[in-house]
């Protein structure tokens, strides 16, 4: 829903005597200068107030709105009884419109009132801030569509804010073109401050997984799906993935080259900051993130072990929080697309793991021996050394059941050793660190055999269908 829908929804509430409005709202000024714009021209009376004139309320014969702002937990609290009795009213001649700051926690008595979140600036209206903002800064069209796009998630106040600043470094430097990068600099401040979402930069791509060959081409075949193309072709966007496996085989890395893959935003969903959060209300915290990320959409909203926080037999504080982002999942709105990463399935509580829940369940096992020579392959090559001046077929061979984590530190720990040594790295270096790393699969056999049991018939194997059951033969 943009701004103009929006306010038709306020204004039709308005006309329809509603007695009580509650906007959750990160900015008040386009919502009170629209609405008195359209009750000037709706001949309806209003009144900016700082405190609601309860026993007054019902002394006009004609509708009188009240459009209370900025309200913080303190005054509702003052006023919970009265705003609760208005809000019951059949019929009034008084409608009391609050806005609230998103996410204000409010007494208990009011916490059943039905609460509006008012919309985050679309393309269309930040591109219209951005020229009110910028005047002949933003004649250049191209440059006014990079901003609208790498802009999406912030408000109409932070948008603005940024925009001045990048204004006056633009007049003191005709050369300034990095507007991109100020503006996502922005968002990685306001985002890691106060929606427990992380902007992530990472370079990740697909050439660096090795293996995965199912997973990649899964990806590859939905690349194209979120445009209009695809929508008229009667293809819904892919609404997420789980990616369940062993530690250290590139689940995460997976869930960063899906975003480079498919040219999104990547936004790392942190729960534990959600939980930690003192100042609002989980519930609260989450909502808002979660508005904020299909404001950003399309993009990746990626939730790193997603077990830990939503284990079996929780809490009903984190059940709920469970609640909304499978709602949110299955009520999605915008194109963004969520990956959730598990080490420990058992943990997992049954709903999140249904049939239907996500688009799929992928099973990331220990890399098999070409796996293992095409990731010894990528992590020498990422340290600027040539693959072809190694055997990294004869490296795979004695790294068997090695994670990729546990293949990268080989060739970190024969790069140090080489480093103490004043000479270049050499085959034997990597050969000597494998040697000498016990790796967790045989620390954790019996778990891990037991996590490809349950895979087997409940998930989809990344690499193919056939090596999985090459383990029980």
């Amino acid at each position: 829903m943009n701004e103009t829908e929006f306010i038709q929804q306020l204004m039709l509430r308005i006309k329809a005597a509603e007695p009580l409005i509650w906007i959750d709202t990160p900015d008040n000024d386009w919502i009170i200068d629209s609405l008195k714009r359209d009750l000037e021209s709706s001949k309806i009376h209003y009144s900016i107030i700082q405190k609601p004139p309860f026993n007054t309320f019902e002394n006009s014969t004609a509708q009188h709105v009240y459009i209370w702002f900025d309200v913080s937990m303190r005054e509702l609290d003052a006023n919970a009884e009265d705003i609760y009795r208005h809000n019951g009213q059949l019929k009034t001649t008084a409608t009391l419109i609050i806005l609230t700051p998103l996410g204000q926690t409010r007494p208990q008595s009011l916490s059943k009132i039905p609460t509006l979140n008012a919309p985050m600036p679309s393309t269309d209206e930040r591109k219209s801030l951005a020229k009110n903002a910028l005047g002949k800064l933003a004649e250049n069209t191209e440059k006014l569509d990079r901003i609208a796009f790498s802009s999406a998630g912030l408000t109409r106040t932070q948008l603005y804010r940024v925009l001045m600043r990048c204004s006056v470094e633009a007049t003191n430097n005709p050369s300034f073109d990095d507007w991109e990068r100020r503006i996502v600099d922005e968002k990685k401040q306001i985002l890691a401050k106060d929606l427990s979402l992380e902007v992530m930069d990472d370079p990740a791509s697909m050439d660096d997984v090795g293996g995965a060959d199912e997973l990649k081409l899964w990806i590859k075949q939905r690349t194209a799906v979120f445009s209009e193309d695809a929508k008229k072709f009667g293809l819904m966007p892919p609404r997420g993935l789980m990616l369940v496996g062993i530690q250290g085989c590139g689940k995460s890395l997976i869930a960063k080259a899906i975003a480079n893959a498919w040219k999104f935003p990547l936004l790392k969903l942190d729960m534990s900051a959600i939980f930690a959060d003192n100042s609002e209300s989980p519930d609260a915290v989450l909502q808002r993130a979660l508005q904020v990320a299909d404001a950003m959409a399309p993009a990746v909203i990626w939730c790193d072990e997603i077990e830990k926080a939503f284990a079996e037999g929780s809490d009903p504080t984190t059940r709920r929080l469970l609640g909304h982002i499978l709602n949110w999942l299955q009520e999605r709105r915008a194109n963004s697309f969520f990956v959730a990463t598990a080490n420990d399935v058992r943990e997992l509580p049954s709903e999140l793991i249904r049939k239907g829940r996500f688009d799929e369940l992928f099973f990331i096992d220990l890399p098999d021996e070409k796996a293992r020579a095409d990731i010894f392959a990528i992590h020498l090559k990422k340290r600027n050394r040539n693959p072809k001046l190694f055997n990294c077929e004869q490296l795979a061979m004695k790294s068997q059941h090695f994670s990729g984590a546990e293949i990268e530190q080989a060739v970190i720990s024969g790069l140090f050793s080489a480093f103490a040594h004043h000479r270049e790295i050499t085959q034997d270096d990597i050969i000597d660190a494998i040697q000498d790393t016990v790796p967790l699969y045989k620390q954790r056999e019996d778990d891990i055999k037991h996590l490809r049991e349950w895979a087997t018939e409940r998930t989809r194997s990344a690499a193919n269908n056939a090596r999985m059951l090459s383990y029980f033969n």
